[in-house]
């Protein structure tokens, strides 16, 4: 559900968006050593990923006209379209959230031993899920692209993977804010992948 708080929040990032203080230049990567200022509410660690990402979804509507050179007549049809894509993602990230924690809670060494027939059925969900979505998201993409030319298309993919790296770095600024008992400036520890050796060996 969407809060008051969350819908003022939103409020100010339109506003700032509308009064043009942020554009499709600012949600691109940042260079390395150079810092960007937080938007309004998204450093407040309050919102949960899917409102950020409403948020984010909107953004890509209000800039998507000029980002990709839409004439008035092919703008409607992308809106309409573009809200399916939209939708059709957003439902299946839901739902492999759902699966993806009953997976946890089935699976987890505290509880009771887990019956490895419920846990098949559902890694048999997930894989479904993904096939699905896989289908889903390639038929969603087809019916955009049928009303944008060469050119549309590839820039409307890296107008997406810009506002998502755009994202994916506030998400993250913001987890490092609200982290309790971090100093000022302190740096956080390098992230170790899995089977990668510690520093130093």
């Amino acid at each position: 559900m969407i809060t008051m708080r969350t819908l003022l929040v939103a409020a100010a990032i339109t506003g700032a968006l509308l009064g043009g203080s942020l554009s499709a230049q600012d949600f691109q990567p940042q260079p390395q050593g150079q810092a960007r200022p937080p938007l309004p509410g998204l450093d407040n660690g309050d919102m949960s990923p899917a409102e950020i990402q409403k948020l984010f979804d909107a953004y890509l509507v209000m800039e998507a006209q000029q980002a990709l050179s839409l004439s008035d007549q092919q703008y409607p049809q992308f809106l309409t379209r573009l809200r399916a894509l939209q939708d059709t993602r957003r439902r299946n990230q839901q739902e492999r959230i759902q699966i993806m924690g009953q997976l946890q809670r089935m699976t987890n060494p505290r509880a009771k031993g887990a019956d490895d027939a419920a846990v098949k059925e559902r890694l048999n969900a997930l894989q479904e899920l993904e096939s699905r979505t896989a289908a889903e998201m390639r038929k969603a993409y087809n019916v955009l692209d049928e009303i944008l030319d060469v050119t549309q298309q590839a820039r409307f993919r890296v107008f997406e993977e810009q506002i998502e790296r755009r994202k994916i770095e506030l998400l993250m600024r913001a987890r490092q804010q609200n982290r309790p008992n971090q100093q000022p400036g302190q740096q956080q520890p390098p992230i170790r992948r899995p089977n990668q050796p510690p520093p130093g060996k």
